[in-house]
């Protein structure tokens, strides 16, 4: 085996080894957006967290508040869900808060 075949077999090994971490790079970057996508879409699905909630003023044991809620943008089942999530976050009971009015966010 001579010089020139010796090259020629050692560039060969340098473009297989470059090829493959070309291809190690482009299946990273893919990885990478499809996590990246997935973790976006659960994000969007995620309830906002109620950091400050005012606790009203109880509802008397008789008397019952008979308001209309206002909906903005929100169907009645996802305001009943909005409304059993915050009743179980706070740990009020539903029928002693007072919602006045459900808007939905962007």
């Amino acid at each position: 085996m001579g010089i020139g075949e010796a090259l020629i077999i050692a560039v060969s090994g340098f473009m297989v080894v470059f090829l493959m971490l070309v291809l190690l790079w482009f299946i990273i970057v893919c990885i990478n957006k499809v996590v990246t996508t997935v973790e976006e879409k659960e994000k969007a699905t995620e309830v906002p967290v109620i950091e400050d909630v005012k606790t009203p003023e109880p509802v008397k044991q008789n008397e019952t508040y008979g308001g209309e809620i206002a909906l903005y943008d929100v169907d009645e089942k996802t305001a009943a869900c909005i409304m059993a999530i915050i009743s179980d976050t706070t740990k009020i009971p539903l029928n002693q808060l007072i919602f006045k009015s459900i808007k939905a966010l962007d």
